[in-house]
């Protein structure tokens, strides 16, 4: 009888040798065959196998380095299909959906080669890099972009479970949003402010998958921009007034800390903002600059010879008379202000 266990009979009269193939069939029995007196008759084998398996994770890459990190989640009904060549040259396809939690798996399956392939989950999802060299074949991703998301050719032995084979997606992230007349200078966006036109903004950071990024673009005319279709990775902005302009940047983090409201170019940093980490899907509209005009005050201290208050023709301008600026506070304004 056969072996216990999940053994399984091999094809039988494989090959054009009878002195390697397996005779055992499919019904526990060999071919009927005649022995008379002195026969030896060497040839009469049996093989056995135990299915293999292969599987197993479709999952969201949030900040896509292509590695499964601790809280990222699976994702659901992806189709992963099958397709190979048996030990014996039979030609197979099959498919199959993640379930809820991202998990799929192929068993009962006869050693042979195979490959996987992953269809992009619908969503706006992107796959993530593949045999990223950080991780292990348990955490990495293993869906080629470049090949329509095939993985190479894995050859299952007899009892394999090999569980490794995985995808990685992410979405896009997006970054704003706005550069402002901050008309009172003092960092909040007021209703009456408009928008500032001609602003370079330029986006500076690295990716999820470790490639620097440096892109430009300058404000519309209402005061927006957007970079899009990011890969998640660390980034910060840097805000220059119009060419030409005599424009300066506001106080930052201002608006009693409401992102939406404040300016978040550091003057003092060169219009810098600091890092932001975007992760998948993430659509961040908080990034703004305010900017402000330097005004003007003056200008003349003068010999009012007959008192009446009125500079008439004559009389004389006199200097070195100290003037201080101050605030309604009743505070000195510095210089440079």
């Amino acid at each position: 009888g056969a072996p216990g266990g999940t053994f399984v009979p091999t094809p039988v009269d494989q090959g054009n040798d009878d002195s390697t193939d397996s005779d055992y069939g499919p019904m526990g029995k060999t071919p009927v065959f005649t022995l008379e007196a002195g026969d030896t008759i060497p040839d009469f084998d049996a093989g056995f196998y135990q299915p293999a398996k292969i599987g197993n994770y479709v999952w969201e890459d949030l900040n896509a380095n292509g590695i499964q990190d601790v809280g990222e989640p699976g994702i659901g009904n992806v189709l992963v299909v099958l397709t190979g060549t048996t030990g014996t040259g039979g030609q197979i396809s099959k498919s199959t959906t993640t379930d809820n939690t991202g998990m799929y798996m192929f068993g009962n399956l006869q050693p042979g080669s195979y490959k996987l392939s992953f269809e992009t989950p619908v969503g706006g999802y992107v796959p993530t890099q593949v045999d990223d060299p950080d991780a292990t074949d348990a955490s990495d991703s293993d869906a080629d972009p470049a090949s329509g998301g095939m993985t190479v050719f894995e050859t299952l032995v007899s009892g394999e479970n090999n569980p490794d084979y995985d995808a990685g997606y992410y979405i896009p992230a997006t970054i704003g949003n706005y550069a402002w007349v901050d008309l009172n200078a003092d960092g909040d966006q007021d209703s009456d402010e408009p928008g500032l036109k001609g602003v370079q903004v330029m986006l500076i950071g690295t990716d999820g998958q470790g490639n620097p990024v440096n892109e430009t673009i300058n404000t519309d005319i209402n005061g927006f921009y957007q970079f899009e279709e990011l890969v998640p990775g660390s980034y910060k902005l840097k805000f220059t007034a119009p060419a030409g302009s005599q424009y300066k940047l506001s106080v930052h983090d201002q608006a009693a800390g409401d992102d939406t409201q404040d300016s978040d170019a550091n003057a003092a940093m060169g219009g810098m903002t600091v890092f932001e980490d975007l992760t998948s899907g993430e659509y961040n509209p908080n990034y703004d600059a305010g900017f402000f005009e330097p005004a003007s005050l003056g200008d003349y201290v003068w010999l009012d010879d007959n008192a009446n208050g009125v500079q008439d023709a004559g009389e004389p301008g006199i200097e070195n008379v100290e003037v201080k600026l101050l605030d309604g506070a009743g505070n000195p304004v510095p210089e440079d202000a």
